[in-house]
């Protein structure tokens, strides 16, 4: 009962963690719910993923349920496949019970057309998925989410100048080509900041895989009627901006 008033009290809960072997117990899942990659370049040594090996090492990594990998400010971004080496790579994907994500300024671009390798593991067992301020095309996009079959939420915040002005290098797979793995549940929350991917949620549509229940748009006036056309009779709550729709019309 301790343990359960502390769950989101690290500096406490590393404390009880140290009284006995009972508490220890209960309170490690909570201590390692949460894993966070911070990196800052692109890192041919592989040192960014180092914590990996360390939760390996403990066997701790059952315990981790949501994985964020965010960037040092005023760096690069970071996480791509050249990031991982081989034991990197077998310590990400024996991550087994995430269903929460969250990405930083990944390049989605990078890990096609072998995403499955870094991402197929968490297929299953992912429920929620953030990205800020991806890089890849809208076909790339919806690629990479129904990767996830059982997808609930989905998370898009984007600098609207920075999607726009950004070139998004040629992929080593044509989108033409890029098939989508499944259609994902997306029957939970959908927020869109700053999002021009109409083509994202007009392929994921036509998968039948469109089916959220809260909306959150901003910045998104583009993509409503897409939106609104595929999800009609599952839509609970919608929330936008007004003056997203003046400038929409």
């Amino acid at each position: 009962m301790i343990i359960g008033h502390l769950t989101r009290d690290l500096r406490n809960l590393k404390a009880c963690s140290l009284t006995c072997r009972s508490w220890y117990t209960a309170a490690v899942p909570h201590l390692h719910h949460t894993l966070t990659l911070v990196g800052g370049k692109p890192d041919p040594d592989h040192s960014q993923l180092k914590p990996l090996s360390k939760l390996h090492e403990l066997g701790l990594m059952p315990f981790v349920k949501e994985v964020r990998v965010d960037r040092w400010p005023g760096t690069c971004r970071w996480f791509m496949p050249l990031t991982f080496s081989r034991l990197d790579l077998h310590n990400f994907s024996a991550l087994a019970n995430v269903h929460t994500l969250k990405l930083r300024d990944i390049e989605i671009y990078h890990f096609i057309p072998n995403i499955k390798l870094h991402f197929g593991h968490l297929s299953q067992t992912l429920r929620s998925i953030t990205l800020y301020d991806p890089r890849c095309t809208p076909r790339q996009l919806s690629h990479f989410l129904s990767l996830f079959s059982n997808l609930d939420d989905v998370g898009i915040r984007g600098t609207r100048k920075y999607i726009f002005n950004t070139p998004i290098p040629d992929a080593a797979v044509p989108d033409t080509k890029l098939i989508q793995f499944s259609a994902p549940k997306l029957r939970g929350r959908l927020v869109l900041y700053s999002s021009p991917w109409i083509a994202t949620w007009t392929c994921l549509a036509s998968y039948g895989g469109l089916r959220f229940r809260h909306m959150d748009l901003r910045g998104s006036t583009y993509c409503a009627p897409v939106l609104f056309k595929a999800c009609a009779n599952s839509l609970e709550t919608l929330r936008f901006n007004v003056a997203d729709t003046v400038r929409g019309k």
